[in-house]
């Protein structure tokens, strides 16, 4: 649960708070829990530069107000004031954007229209402009929701204990399902762009693997990707030779020192 002071979501949504998208359908999901929030706020000079809007998120566990077991996870973006600009209303007006999509739902949106099995489904997103008392008023404020996957998360931030605590076989299976998939979403020209064993959900009881980081668009090269032992240690579901360079261009070829 978050429990630090929230800049950008003093206004909610809070628990028990009903949140209703249009698209692809209508939809209605109850907000449980707040789970995270970050500040992708940038000044003025940098917005110039580089492009980069301000805006700030925030994570919510939610469900279906109709059948609280079926829970899945809420994102909602929303335009916030370059800094240094908070006080100055005209300038903060001459920030208004109102086109645009985050990546996130770009990447879940296409992969649900092409029937990906390998990642969440799009459950469910709004695109809408933010009133006069919104931080940006005129300013964009999103909302979407994607299912939560079945199964071990086979990772964290300190590495992939839970998938080397599984029996060998199971290893070995893990990693056979990830070439495969792999293979499957770079087909649909998708990847995900962050890997390790934290990315990957594995559900036992169907043998199925979820991708659940964010995903990158990718175009196919000259010569098609082979995902083979490299990419299974790029996911941690291997161990290679330490004195061996990721760098080196025979890196993966011989393989007989890892660990699997």
């Amino acid at each position: 649960m978050v429990t630090e002071y929230s800049r950008w979501f003093q206004k909610g949504p809070h628990p028990g708070d009903i949140i209703t998208l249009d698209r692809p359908g209508p939809s209605s999901w109850k907000i449980l829990e707040k789970l995270s929030e970050y500040d992708y706020q940038v000044n003025i000079e940098e917005n110039e530069e580089s492009g980069r809007r301000s805006l700030a998120s925030a994570k919510y566990l939610c469900s279906d107000p109709k059948s609280r077991t079926r829970k899945a996870l809420m994102r909602i973006y929303t335009r916030v004031p370059h800094g240094k600009t908070e006080m100055h209303d005209a300038a903060t007006r001459s920030q208004q954007v109102t086109t645009f999509e985050p990546p996130e739902l770009i990447a879940y949106r296409d992969l649900t229209e092409k029937g990906s099995s390998e990642t969440p489904r799009l459950l469910g997103y709004k695109t809408g402009k933010q009133d006069g008392s919104g931080l940006v008023p005129g300013g964009f404020i999103i909302w979407l929701v994607w299912e939560i996957v079945p199964g071990l998360r086979l990772g964290d931030g300190n590495g992939a204990d839970a998938f080397w605590a599984l029996e060998s076989d199971e290893r070995q299976r893990v990693r056979v399902a990830l070439v495969i998939d792999l293979a499957k979403l770079y087909e649909i020209r998708w990847l995900p762009c962050i890997l390790g064993a934290r990315s990957l959900v594995w559900h036992q009881e169907k043998q199925k693997l979820y991708f659940i980081a964010p995903f990158s668009r990718v175009d196919r090269p000259r010569r098609d990707i082979t995902f083979g032992a490299d990419w299974m240690a790029h996911f941690d579901l291997v161990q290679p030779d330490p004195s061996m360079d990721e760098s080196d261009p025979d890196w993966g070829k011989d393989t007989s020192n890892w660990v699997y």
